[in-house]
């Protein structure tokens, strides 16, 4: 039997820092676009059934699901590699964390304070959260 090397966990670090590149975005097929629209309604309805059942505070919080990560993460693995596709996974994390943060000050704070205050204190808190997030696992 030979060792089989060891599967890195969502908590490794990996070589390559999170990047944009338009060249990728050109390479994307029309399969790959209807199964993240397809995705991204399905997550949208769900977040609308939740709404509607047990209304806009709960409903609200979804938001913070980013709504085509299930589809992207599946089509990442398949062109690329399950490496790729934890370490976009875990850029999820962090955005549907400091993305849900956001969706909590609102609704805590909505009623209390000014719309605009609101939505300042939110964004910082988004923001932080993103930053700290980013800064914690990819920073070297």
């Amino acid at each position: 039997m030979t060792a089989q090397p060891k599967e890195p966990s969502i908590r490794d670090r990996v070589e390559q820092r999170p990047s944009f590149s338009l060249g990728k975005i050109k390479q994307t097929t029309k399969r790959e676009l209807i199964i993240r629209f397809v995705a991204g309604a399905l997550t949208s309805v769900a977040a609308g059934t939740v709404t509607l059942v047990f209304g806009a505070r709960v409903g609200g919080i979804l938001l913070g699901f980013p709504a085509i990560m299930a589809a992207s993460l599946t089509l990442i693995e398949e062109e690329e590699d399950a490496s790729e596709a934890r370490e976009d996974a875990r850029g999820a994390i962090v955005g549907a964390s400091a993305l849900t943060l956001f969706a909590a000050v609102a609704a805590l704070t909505f009623g209390h304070m000014p719309g605009g205050l609101v939505l300042l204190a939110s964004t910082l808190v988004w923001a932080g959260a993103a930053v700290l997030g980013y800064v914690v696992l990819w920073w070297r």
